[in-house]
């Protein structure tokens, strides 16, 4: 699997931050320590930790229009289903987000 990698361009911050923590999350499974024990932390790896901020910040966007709010509520829902999964598969959930994240609009918040 690949480490997702691309441009990443918004005027939100919190979007922003979402796909960055993503594309960070999406790192092979071993590699870069992602997945020692307390390696962000007690009792948190940094891929734990890479899903911890990416629904925070999903969830802190009140400005998206209706098509981009449910595209982040969408991916919102497939980093919560797979948070407490096998690390391959977070790994490939992170990805799929960061993939999906790239083509999502959000303005500023205000």
């Amino acid at each position: 699997m690949d480490h997702a990698n691309g441009e990443d361009i918004t005027d939100n911050n919190h979007l922003a931050e979402a796909i960055n923590v993503t594309r960070e999350g999406s790192a092979p499974p071993g590699s870069a320590g992602y997945d020692e024990p307390d390696s962000a932390g007690a009792g948190m790896t940094l891929r734990d930790s890479c899903f911890h901020v990416a629904i925070n910040e999903l969830q802190k966007i009140h400005s998206a229009p209706q098509e981009s709010q449910e595209e982040i509520n969408r991916v919102l829902q497939m980093l919560q289903e797979a948070q407490n999964a096998d690390n391959e598969r977070r790994a490939r959930v992170m990805a799929k987000a960061h993939e999906l994240l790239q083509d999502v609009w959000v303005p500023p918040e205000q």
